[in-house]
């Protein structure tokens, strides 16, 4: 679920046998009241399964403004289940039933990476994580917004702990806000204990990099599974 101004986004993940959608609403002039959808957004290639779970098209979604990011955690991108998200721009007449404006992967995605599990948004900057990458150890992705236009593309920078290990599942939780990233590990020791990692940009530009610092509880108790949210 995400929200921006007037505009919600909610996805649907065992839509159209686990194809997924996400469903734009739009308050009315008269505010809001009981309604329908204003828009429905798919991906282009999606594919269904009601047995092996198809792609979970909106698995996670975020907005800002006038553009969505719509995560499928098993897409079969570079490869099978690795994940992958959409990008959806606001047409100039207003939202509408549509598909993707671009479609953003990893550049080193395996199978079951679960790119596209966690997703947020602020302005021309996009976060994207995979709980999955790397055994479980986890990472998070970062892409910023071509001049030309948001495209079909990778990733800008690579987000992981200095740290890591493996099942630790950095990004299973994740949030931006201008030149800040912040990214849950929800398993992060051999306690379950849990820990939250915060980036911050270096530069002009985002760049492959490790924490700037690390969260964590005071008690650090087991099975706290701190950085979930």
């Amino acid at each position: 679920m995400g929200i921006s101004g007037d505009t919600v986004v909610a996805g649907a993940t065992n839509h159209n046998s686990f194809t997924g959608s996400a469903y734009v609403f739009t308050k009315p002039g008269s505010g809001w009241a009981d309604m329908t959808q204003t828009a429905k957004l798919t991906a282009s290639d999606g594919e269904g399964d009601p047995i092996g779970g198809g792609d979970q098209f909106g698995y996670s979604v975020a907005i800002s403004g006038e553009t969505v990011v719509v995560g499928a955690i098993l897409d079969d991108g570079p490869a099978a289940d690795s994940g992958s998200a959409y990008i959806f721009t606001k047409p100039g007449s207003g939202w509408v039933d549509m598909t993707q404006s671009a479609k953003l992967t990893a550049n080193d995605s395996e199978a079951l990476d679960y790119f596209g599990a966690t997703v947020s948004i602020s302005g021309d900057t996009i976060v994207v994580g995979a709980y999955g990458d790397n055994t479980s150890t986890g990472s998070a992705y970062v892409f910023a917004k071509p001049g030309s236009g948001w495209a079909n593309m990778t990733q800008t920078a690579k987000l992981t702990a200095s740290d890591g290990s493996i099942v630790d599942r950095l990004g299973y939780s994740l949030a931006i806000s201008g030149d800040m990233i912040v990214v849950g590990a929800l398993v992060g020791d051999e306690n379950s204990t849990g820990y939250a990692y915060v980036f911050r940009k270096p530069g002009r530009d985002w760049v492959d990099m490790t924490e700037t610092l690390k969260l964590a509880t005071i008690d650090k108790a087991i099975y706290n599974y701190f950085g979930a949210s």
